[in-house]
Parts: structure tokens; sequence; C-alpha cells
């Protein structure tokens, strides 16, 4: 079997499918299934270290120009492939399913139509408000149309939470599958040192990740801390100095390794997430598995994972009160040390990465 693998961001990009694909993908070498992947980037990046073919196509070009690219690439990926996977460039990759007439599989993490507005500020509302609005813009319902084409041009729906999996379903017809994410964790031998208390977040600095209600409730804090970002995106600068201008001590440090974002968590005395909106979080739970206790916005999928009280603590989206309450809570040593054991015993059910993608290979083979 051959499979082209799609996806919009690919290391050293930091998110859910640069997580998933490069790790699915040597799975399925290893058994015994041929892989090309074909993604965006913002630079020229050495892919020659991969195993497998990686045809990476300028971020920057601008749509449509950009989306003609993608499909040419994996029209051409697809001719001696048996099936597309696509985790992202959903729109493109079936468009080539189509051209080539083969089956194409789809990985939902997202509402890329709601993203796209909220990021603009055509749309201030949350996901679940953004299903069931009546008042569009022109450009979001385009964007609908768009969003809904990869959908009902799939042969398959995977989703990895429940709660996604129920917002597809009001977009098509679709067969909708649940397979949770499973994380293949790094051994890590040291840690960074530190000189504080140290927090940290993992994200793209994008709006609905929230990093500036995180900074603001920061602010409020009473004791000596650091405050660690990883990940980039367009809201880099205005985080920066929101933070500067606040007197927190943090620490902006874009895309870094795989390992490095191990290390960090591991060396971190609080993680934590301020999202609109999540799939399923890799990031929580690589946070539990490194032993760093975990905050996160009630919303999307997380809850599915995170058990107030028992494994981590959730709290409303931007609800800064609500947050700082929280912070104060895991100061407390023996609360953190009953949370970091139950997420060490809870995340272990998600550390079998064969059983995960032999689920994949499945469906996989249903289709070939």
């Amino acid at each position: 079997m051959k499979i082209t693998l799609t996806t919009g961001i690919f290391p050293p990009d930091i998110g859910g499918p640069a997580s998933f694909i490069p790790m699915f993908a040597d799975k399925l070498l290893e058994k015994g299934i041929d892989v090309e992947i074909i993604t965006l980037s913002d630079t020229e990046e050495d892919y020659s270290k991969y195993p497998y073919k990686v045809i990476a196509i300028n971020r920057k070009i601008k749509k449509p120009f950009r989306d003609y690219f993608v499909i040419k690439e994996i029209i051409k990926s697809a001719k001696t492939s048996d099936l597309i996977f696509s985790n992202t460039l959903a729109f493109e990759s079936a468009v080539a399913s189509i051209i080539v007439k083969k089956p194409l599989i789809q990985k939902v993490v997202g509402d890329i139509a709601w993203e796209r507005a909220n990021s603009s500020n055509r749309f201030k509302g949350s996901l679940d408000d953004y299903q069931s609005s009546n008042n569009l813009c022109l450009k979001s319902k385009l964007t609908n149309i768009y969003r809904n084409f990869g959908v009902n041009h799939s042969d398959l729906i995977i989703t990895p939470s429940k709660y996604l999996c129920n917002i597809v379903k009001k977009w098509t017809n679709k067969d909708v599958k649940v397979i949770y994410n499973a994380v293949e964790f790094v051994y890590i031998k040291q840690i960074i040192p530190k000189e504080k208390f140290r927090i940290i977040s993992v994200a793209r600095l994008i709006p609905h990740k929230g990093i500036d209600g995180i900074i603001r409730t920061l602010s409020k804090l009473n004791f000596e801390f650091e405050y660690i970002v990883l990940g980039d995106g367009n809201l880099k600068k205005e985080l920066e100095n929101l933070a500067r201008s606040l007197n927190i001590d943090a620490k902006f440090l874009g895309n870094v390794s795989k390992k490095e974002v191990a290390k960090y968590l591991k060396s971190s005395d609080l993680f934590i997430l301020n999202s609109s909106y999540e799939g399923l979080p890799h990031v929580i739970l690589e946070a539990m598995y490194y032993e760093c206790p975990i905050i996160a916005s009630n919303v999307g999928g997380t809850p599915e994972i995170v058990k107030d009280g028992e494994n981590g603590f959730l709290f409303e989206y931007n609800n800064q009160k609500e947050l700082l309450k929280k912070i104060y809570l895991l100061k407390d040593e023996n609360i953190k040390e009953k949370i970091i054991k139950n997420a060490k015993q809870f995340v272990k059910q998600f550390a079998d990465v064969d059983k995960m993608v032999e689920e994949y290979i499945k469906i996989f083979e249903r289709f070939v």
C-alpha cells in the first residue's frame, strides 16, 4: 500500500497535525506502507532527514495560486498511491481525489471556516456559536461552502474527539468515526534549569489560543515567575509588547523541536491553555506525561481528557478570575502532587501509538 498524506503544517511548525503526521508516517513505514507528504511551509527546510518524501509548497503564495500548486502536487503523488489521507488541506485533497479517482479519508481537527472568521474578526463568538449563527457575512458563508466541499467529497471522516464528531455531523451526512489521538512520547534525560516558578504555554500565536488573556491574568500574580511561550504566529510581536507593558518576565521562543517542547514541559511548574476551541489537544497529553500540571479552558474536546480537580483543572475560557484561583490552587504541593499522579496514570491509555495506527490501517484497507 502507498498513501499520500496532506497537511497544512509540518515541523518545524507547532500544532496537532505537525505532531501527528510525522509520527503517523514513521509508523506506517514500519508496517510496510509507503508514504509521501504534501505540506505547506514558511521557510526553506531540509526534508532529506525524513525517511519519506516531503513536498512543501510556500505558504506565502497567495490563494488561489497556492491551491493550484498544492492540488498539482497532490495529483502527482496520488497517481501512484492507493488513497489520500488528509489532515488539513481538505479542499485541495478533495479536488485531487476527484481528478485521479482515488479514495479520500479526511481527519477533521477543527473548523477552518470558524477559525478564519474568528482570526479576521468577522465573527467573535465561539465555534459552537458559529455553527448555529444566522448572521454570517458573505465571506464566511463562502468559506463554509469551501469547508463542506472537502468534507462531502471524502469517503470517510475521522475526528479525534466526540465533541468534534458532533460538530462535523452538522455539516455532512458522511460517516464520521472517532479515533482518539495517541502520542509518541520522547525520553528526557535532562531538564532546562530555572530560577523561578515556570509557567508555560505551547500554541500557535493566533487569536483563539487566548495567550493575551493568560498574560493579563499572570500580571495579577503576587509571586515571582517566568512565562515561556513556545509557538509562532501573527500575534507574536503584539503579545511580546503586551507582556513587556505589564512587566511580565516572558520569553517567546518560537517554534522548537518536539524534544525541546518535552524538555520545557518536564521542567515547568504549570501548563496553561486558554483556547476558545480545541479538538483534542496533543500538548495536554504531553504535559500530563511530562508531569507538568495543567489548567485548561473548558472547551471542545478538552474536557474529554482533563477531569477538573482530578488530573488537571478546567476554567471558563478567558475567565481571568477563575484562572487566577486555579493557579493559586496548584501552589499547594499536596494538590499539585495529586494532579500529577492522576494525570500520569490517565495518560497511559494514550501512549499506545501502534494500536491507534492499526485502527487507521484497518480503515484504509476497506478502501483499497
